[in-house]
């Protein structure tokens, strides 16, 4: 007989029935196959133990022997195969969590995600800290649709809880080893002792280690590999019959290189030596991924006669470092490179009572939330790639009508700019940009103004041809010299979040359940920016200018330059020769900041939102349970954190949507079928959508907009035989832009617009099939042989490029184990991508500012073998 799941240990200890082999479906994954009859799954998704088949809500729930047949090894794996759910994440330290195309992909820390993940009941509010190994873990719940009123703020697009396994009664020692290609070793030691009658403990050791599967062809350092360190600890005790008080802590420790984007630049591919998406790369910047994470949390329960009461106190920190190469290529004169920093602390708290009766199932709490971050954003760059950004924004300008998609753009940029090197006008297109610049903001004339004002003449009445070529006498050496160029930004946030919430499930009948809830929420947010030029474009004046009065003659003035603050120089313009002045102009490529050459922001906002949710299910029979659920969920505003000013706002409005959805979930012919269904559809205001915008220099800013989508879900499990189980899972999902709103300060128009375009990275169908057959010895011993196949339509892949598509792709897994009679021994071999499909992760980025796009693919294939043995 299966116990409450909140009954660890020796008297609350309960065990998961697990379904070997099903695929990742939208209701009841982790469920066991035992003579041809599937079996129950308990959740939590409610914040109380029930059934999944009895939960009015859409979720996909893998048990920890799930996630090890299909390979999983972290969240990002894990929404390969999870119907209405999208994980394509490059780097484990700016992971985005996409659910029925609800996600948000700032990679700074002015916002927050649209996806909760919590782990063992505690929100990790950043991503860079949610993304952690599944290794001894009880079982994943995505919970999919708005859950603003159990789980609260920042659960617009769904909550993903990850519960890892509590100590329980007995000992045990368990040891698994995995080795594979691309140099895979990883290991799992598994400790769980009885301490005493009433108390146990439970510690897990990991390794992660993998090189890279592509070589460097510049040297140097490699990408992509993986080397990572986890070990958790808890203890259980139970002082009575009717308290738990639980204690865990866990320490990670990451150590790899970061992410593997190569260029798709057909001209810098061949420059680097023939490099490829899908092969060998070359890059020039450092790939790092460092971060070490800790965290503790007690959660004490006690049953009271009529309700439960239950304390969750939680402390977690994390530093990390993330460097990547964003042009994808080893050339000089593309070289931009990003690094964020992290340094992060969270304390949280929450009280919740849970109480039933006869008609009646009740849930009351209250949460708290403080954290504290420090985020360092650099950007690093060559005076070379100022002359490549600056070509490509010209190509781009003078492009406009030709329709030429961004590989063509990009190729076309790199021709011009060999073109004008090979002409000795390197710096050329440098000092053009910077005359638009100095023109158009008004430097030019502020510089002339006490020689040229007297006679009522500006800059315009000097000619653009002899400007610039004043300008290419300083900036043309020092572009061809490739120095280093770089630039940070400076970010500090303390937010506070508190909510009150309450939920209650009335049966109106035998057959039907009403469920109300809601939960107010107020955050409140202090942050602050700072950035400032930190570097300076050599401008020069002097030589022929080509100046006249206004009859057309020749005309001699003699202007007062500030070399420097309080230094002033006069140069007349007119008389030759004349050595020319040089003036040291702030400038910032990355961090524009609208024309001010420093920003130091203090900025302060709150918002409140009550969330809730309505919800009708009705039981046909034993078996059969319809719902209708109507649910909306709330997002708080949040900072531009890298920079802002006119047209571009400090802080951008609360995200709010809501959520109408019809389901269906069934187990049929005595649980040997399971059927499960839900359409939805969805309004989603204020969206908080990162784009690359601002003219003339491009940059990372969050604006609202509005969007909907409509989708539905199909799941099915079938135990055919004692001995085959099949399952499958379909979703459907059409999403679009409703409003986009227009910055017309930086030189935005209609033509801008997504409205009526699909959100990024949200295929419109997905398809998940899987097989298992058990084979069962003389010996007692078992052989299960599994594959996995899942299909991924065509979606948009780049936040700064709507019009790359992504392909669609086919991935297949093969997994072949064999356990012993004793269940003392385990061995599998395995194979990941077994056709060794091509498949594209992602397109475009940052490295697009300067027309050198990147892009990234999923792993080749890659096999190896896995060996347990438990004492």
């Amino acid at each position: 007989m299966m116990q409450s799941a909140d009954q660890p240990g020796k008297t609350r200890h309960f065990s998961l029935s697990t379904l070997s082999g099903a695929i990742a479906i939208a209701t009841a994954f982790g469920s066991g196959v035992h003579a041809a009859e599937i079996e129950e799954v308990v959740v939590t998704a409610q914040k109380r133990a029930e059934n999944l088949q009895d939960v009015p809500i859409a979720i996909s729930a893998f048990t920890g022997e799930n996630l090890n047949d299909l390979g999983v090894e972290n969240l990002t794996d894990l929404g390969k195969f999870t119907p209405g759910v999208e994980m394509n994440n490059d780097t484990p330290l700016q992971p985005t969590y996409n659910v029925r195309g609800i996600q948000t992909g700032d990679f700074t820390v002015g916002s927050d995600p649209a996806v909760a993940v919590y782990v063992d009941g505690v929100y990790a509010s950043r991503g860079a800290g949610a993304e952690v190994p599944l290794t001894d873990i009880e079982r994943v719940e995505v919970l999919k649709g708005p859950q603003g009123t159990l789980f609260g703020r920042n659960a617009t697009g769904g909550a993903i809880h990850i519960i890892t396994k509590k100590p329980q009664a007995g000992n045990e020692t368990e040891l698994s080893l995995t080795a594979g290609n691309f140099g895979r070793q990883s290991s799992d030691l598994l400790l769980n002792y009885q301490l005493a009658d009433n108390l146990y403990g439970r510690a897990t050791l990991s390794s992660n280690r993998r090189d890279g599967w592509a070589d460097n062809l510049a040297g140097g350092f490699s990408a992509g590999d993986q080397d990572s360190q986890t070990y958790r600890v808890a203890l259980l005790w139970e002082p009575g019959d009717n308290t738990e008080v639980l204690w865990r802590a866990n320490y990670g420790v990451l150590d790899q290189g970061s992410a593997l984007r190569s260029s798709v630049v057909p001209s810098l591919q061949e420059r680097d030596g023939g490099t490829d998406v899908f092969g060998d790369y070359a890059l020039d910047t450092p790939t790092i991924e460092d971060r070490d994470a800790w965290g503790t949390s007690l959660t004490i329960t006690r049953d009271f006669d009529n309700f439960t009461f239950t304390s969750i106190t939680a402390y977690s920190a994390f530093d990390a470092h993330l460097q990547q190469d964003e042009d994808g290529t080893a050339q000089a004169d593309y070289m931009f490179g990003s690094a964020n920093l992290d340094d992060q602390s969270q304390f949280s708290q929450e009280f919740r009572f849970n109480g039933a009766t006869d008609n009646l199932k009740w849930t009351l709490g209250a949460s708290y939330s403080q954290e504290k971050l420090e985020h360092l954003t650099e950007a690093f760059f060559t005076t070379g790639s100022l002359e490549s950004f600056a070509v490509y924004e010209g190509v781009q300008a003078t492009s406009e009508g030709l329709n030429l998609t961004t590989t063509e753009l990009e190729d076309l940029a790199v021709a011009t700019r060999t073109q004008l090197a090979q002409a000795g006008l390197e710096g050329f297109a440098v000092s053009n940009f910077v005359y638009d610049l100095l023109l158009g903001t008004g430097l030019l004339d502020a510089a002339m103004a006490d020689g040229l004002g007297p006679l009522g003449l500006t800059a315009a009445n000097l000619s653009r041809e002899d400007i610039v070529t004043q300008l290419m006498g300083g900036i043309a050496p020092w572009v061809a010299g490739d120095n280093p160029w770089n630039e940070n930004v400076l970010n500090t946030g303390d937010y506070r979040s508190a909510a009150i919430y309450g939920d209650f499930t009335w049966s109106l009948t035998d057959k039907m359940d009403l469920t109300v809830g809601a939960r107010y929420t107020a955050d409140k947010k202090d942050f602050t920016i700072e950035t400032a030029y930190q570097n300076l474009l050599p401008i020069t004046l002097g030589g022929t200018t080509g100046l006249v009065d206004e009859n057309g003659d020749p005309l001699t003035i003699t202007i007062p330059v500030e070399v420097q603050p309080g230094v002033i120089v006069p140069v007349n313009v007119n008389s030759l020769p004349l050595p020319q002045v040089a003036l040291q102009q702030p400038f910032g490529l990355a961090f524009y900041n609208n024309g001010q050459p420093s920003l130091d922001s203090k900025l302060s906002d709150s918002w409140s939102d009550i969330s809730g949710r309505i919800v009708l299910d009705y039981r046909w029979n034993d078996d059969v349970m319809t719902f209708v659920s109507l649910a909306n969920g709330f997002k708080a505003g949040g900072f531009n954190s890298l920079n802002f000013g006119p047209g571009v706002d400090a802080s951008f409005d609360q995200e709010n949507v809501v959520n109408l959805e019809l389901g269906l979930k069934s187990s049929l012919f005595d649980n040997r079928v399971r059927f499960n269904a839900s359409v939805f559809s969805y309004q989603y205001d204020n969206l908080q959508e990162l784009d690359l915008v601002g003219a003339p220099i491009p940059s990372y800013n969050l604006r609202n907009a509005d969007a909907e989508g409509t989708g539905a879900e199909i799941e099915l499990q079938w135990a055919a035989t004692d001995n085959l189980f099949i399952a499958g899972n379909y979703s459907y999902l059409d999403t679009e832009f409703t409003r986009y709103q227009i910055i017309e300060a930086i030189g935005e128009t209609e033509a801008d617009s997504r409205v009526g375009q699909p959100r990024v990275s949200t295929p419109e169908n997905k398809l998940n099939l899987m097989a298992e057959y058990t084979v069962p010895m003389n010996s007692g011993a078992e052989v299960r042989l599994r594959a996995d196949y899942n299909w991924t339509d065509e979606r948009i892949g780049s936040i700064t490029d709507p019009a790359r598509i992504i392909d669609d792709y086919q991935l297949v897994n093969l997994r072949a184990a064999w356990n012993s009679a004793s269940d003392r021994y385990s061995a599998a071999l395995w194979m990941q991508n077994a056709t060794d499909e091509d498949i594209a992760g992602g397109f475009g980025g940052t490295g697009a500012a300067i027309g050198a796009s990147p892009g990234w693919r999923y792993l080749p294939r890659t096999y190896g073998a896995d060996f347990t043995v438990r004492f």
